[in-house]
């Protein structure tokens, strides 16, 4: 409706009709709005802290059949009812939001179609007969109110045809007219005497260019060739900040106020030497490219060119300008093509030293640890949880009481003689809360202690007494502040390891032993995982339990299967596939690489001269204001 409300929130608007009551009585219509987890993403969260329970991904917005919202002044509650009345007034039937929606875009509204009218002149013309277009108020009046009620009476009369709206507007004369000015009018901004030059928009703006020199565009979640005008999300990063700097919302608020279209230093410079302008110039299967490959004289490919970015063939002196553009591209072209090389060599030289390094870093990740399964049984919890036990010998834990402190305990049989240490892998799950791998909302835990015992072979289980298991040490793929893995073996329940931030991902801890665990024959391994943080949720969701006899095994980083596959054979017996397949995944890894492989890309070689100058002449059509401004 173009009025600006948010004033009365705190107290009656100091200068308008509308009041605090009228404020609050309108947000009813909105209390009985709620919002509910979407089945087909159920367990997929957002967000999330210590004090702030994460957000389902994706969330289902409904009509709920109860709610009110309370008056911050008078603490009454605050009944629907409508700012003002008209004609037209609907009855009270359907939901809340129903209702408010049929008064708003009631033919009697009196702002309803004032405002859209206003809005879409603005939109075509540059300027709104009332300015801003979203503040309608008796102390903003428009400029030509005939204009704007005849607009208005149109529109309520075609039964809100927008399209007709457009063409009512569009084969106008005033819609029609040209930028040139005279000396009566050069200064006139509200008559609408002549048309106004309006930059493009940022979206629009960059659209513009990738279609006017034919590049591809590659804009983050989504597929190439999509338009900027498609991006649903404002924060989606574009290259340089392009959308950011010549004024693309952020979509914090409805105000029209937060586009803006001035051209201060930041865009300026973003268009002069900017990479969305150069990324789209120098695609090599672009427009420009393929003019260049196919139009061997110069003067049709400079009229090509023009009309493929302004739309209309040069002039003669445009022509010469474009002409010595091609033969000043000589030396810019020798010295791109220098420069190219000059970095491939670099590239190549870097490359010669991969093998080395990659003998390096093989032999200091050592062999693969190797770790065997243990099967869990007698599994038990002090709360009731239920433990469901999966076939790659992972376990899932669920219900029991969450308000009263946690003991997992439980019993595996092995054979292994000679074992150094035991790994719990903590294992995300899409039906754990944020994934997991803890049962609170966040997914994180607290593991207070871990714990080991022995009974010797042939032992009863029931009758014998296991000896514990005294821990050397205890390292981990990652631990929150505070919380360090060692605090899950010193003996101080008050103490533990979690991992926030780090939720919704898998973690390991490795815990060494004192001393090797030898035995004849088969014994068996009792193990307690003692939890107990405050607020009695922060346990372990699922997890998995395995040991090694590796001689001073240590967290490694995981590798694909296809590496570590490799990495298992010798150096000498591998394929060439897995030799690729261990090259490939370190260079994916080497920072240094990457960057000489991108200088590459971004310094290519011109197929001729004739591609640099022609790219000189788009670049400057470019940053004229005939491309940058709708006239």
């Amino acid at each position: 409706l173009a009025i600006r409300f948010n004033c009365n929130k705190c107290h009656d608007h100091p200068f308008e009709r509308w009041t605090q009551d009228q404020y609050y009585h309108l947000a009813a219509y909105f209390a009985q709005v709620g919002r509910k987890e979407d089945p087909a993403y159920k367990g997929q969260k957002i967000g999330g802290t210590d004090v702030e329970s994460p957000k389902p991904l994706v969330e289902i917005i409904f009509d709920e059949k109860a709610g009110e919202i309370k008056h911050a002044r008078t603490g009454q509650v605050a009944t629907p009812t409508f700012p003002y009345h008209h004609p037209g007034m609907p009855d009270a039937k359907g939901t809340r939001r129903e209702q408010l929606a049929a008064w708003i875009t009631s033919k009697d509204n009196p702002y309803f179609a004032r405002s859209y009218v206003n809005r879409v002149w603005a939109y075509l013309l540059g300027v709104g007969l009332i300015e801003p277009i979203d503040d309608i108020r008796a102390g903003n009046p428009p400029t030509n109110p005939k204009l704007l009620n005849y607009l208005t009476h149109e529109f309520i009369n075609s039964g809100f045809d927008v399209q007709a709206l457009f063409k009512l507007i569009c084969k106008s004369r005033v819609y029609q007219h040209s930028i040139a000015t005279n000396r009566w009018n050069a200064d006139d901004e509200v008559n609408y005497s002549h048309a106004i030059a309006r930059r493009l928009p940022a979206e629009v703006l960059f659209d513009t260019i990738y279609r006017a020199v034919g590049a591809t565009t590659k804009l983050p979640g989504l597929p190439p060739g999509a338009r900027a005008v498609q991006l649903l999300d404002s924060a989606v990063p574009v290259p340089g900040g392009f959308l950011e700097l010549f004024g693309k919302p952020p979509r914090e608020s409805a105000c029209e106020c937060e586009r803006s279209s001035g051209m201060m230093l930041g865009p300026v410079l973003n268009m002069v030497n900017g990479p969305v302008v150069a990324d789209a110039l120098k695609d090599p299967n672009n427009r420009l490219a393929r003019l260049v490959n196919e139009i061997k004289d110069d003067r049709r490919l400079i009229e090509e060119t023009f009309l493929a970015i302004l739309c209309r063939m040069p002039t003669e002196q445009e022509i010469q300008t474009g002409l010595r553009a091609l033969q000043d591209a000589r030396s810019d072209y020798e010295r791109l093509v220098a420069l190219n090389e000059a970095k491939r060599k670099e590239l190549a030289a870097y490359e010669a030293t991969l093998p080395a390094k990659h003998d390096e870093w093989e032999r200091q990740y050592g062999p693969p640890v190797r770790w065997q399964t243990l099967d869990l049984t007698e599994l038990k919890s002090a709360t009731g949880s239920t433990f469901a036990k999966q076939e790659d010998g992972t376990v899932f834990v669920s219900g029991g009481q969450l308000n009263k402190p946690e003991l997992y305990s439980f019993r595996a049989k092995t054979k292994l003689s000679g074992i150094t240490a035991v790994r719990l892998e903590v294992l995300a799950d899409p039906n754990l809360p944020s994934q997991g791998p803890g049962r609170a909302s966040n997914g994180n835990f607290v593991l207070h202690e871990w714990r080991m015992a022995v009974l010797p072979p042939g032992a009863a289980t029931e009758s014998a007494k296991p000896v514990e298991v005294k821990w050397a040490g205890a390292l981990a793929d990652f631990s929150q502040s505070g919380f360090d893995v060692k605090n899950a073996i010193d003996g101080n329940e008050n103490t533990g390891w979690a991992i926030a931030p780090q939720m919704g991902r898998s973690h390991e801890a490795i815990f060494l032993l004192e001393k090797p665990l030898t035995s004849e024959g088969e014994v068996i391994l009792s193990f307690e995982m003692d939890q107990r943080y405050p607020d009695r949720q922060h346990n372990i969701g699922k997890f998995r339990v395995s040991v090694s006899t590796d001689v001073a095994p240590k967290i490694k980083e995981p590798l694909p299967i296809a590496v570590a596959n490799a990495l298992a054979v010798p150096k000498e017996q591998r394929t060439p596939e897995q030799k690729a397949a261990i090259a490939q995944y370190l260079r994916s890894r080497d920072t240094e690489w990457a960057r000489l492989q991108r200088a590459v890309q971004e310094m290519p070689a011109p197929a001729d001269a004739r591609l640099v100058g022609i790219q000189d002449l788009a670049w400057a059509m470019i940053n004229s204001p005939a491309f940058l401004f709708n006239h």
